[in-house]
């Protein structure tokens, strides 16, 4: 498993397939073309090639979006940037906000760890 980043709590914007010339122009709070989506204190993890957006709710952590994706890349000021299958352009960094009583803290991915149990390696 390769975890590329796992960003909360997280500010996002997510633009349509072709509404950008220049995909590095987006940035999580800055302009954006029309139809840009944005959410704020969301936690976004990428792993194994795909994207994973969740939100809190009143159930707990709710996935909102999910995407594999075509590529990732982190410039020098931490905005991360992916590019998914369909074209969709999204570029998130970490919030400044805390995101204090979220339970996206303790949300788990990506799915079950195994653990290696003691004697094994004896």
């Amino acid at each position: 498993m390769k975890v590329q980043a796992d960003v909360f709590p997280a500010v996002i914007a997510l633009a349509e397939p072709g509404s950008l010339e220049d995909y590095m122009e987006l940035t999580p709070k800055g302009a954006a073309p029309e139809g840009t989506r944005r959410l704020d204190r969301c936690r976004v993890v990428v792993f194994n090639d795909m994207l994973m957006v969740a939100i809190d709710s009143p159930e707990g952590a709710k996935l909102v979006f999910r995407e594999a994706c075509h590529s990732y890349i982190k410039d020098d000021k931490k905005i991360h940037r992916v590019i998914t299958e369909s074209g969709k352009i999204v570029s998130f960094r970490k919030d400044d906000n805390c995101g204090c009583g979220s339970r996206l803290r303790t949300w788990n991915p990506y799915g079950h760890i195994l653990m290696a149990t003691d004697g094994e390696n004896d």
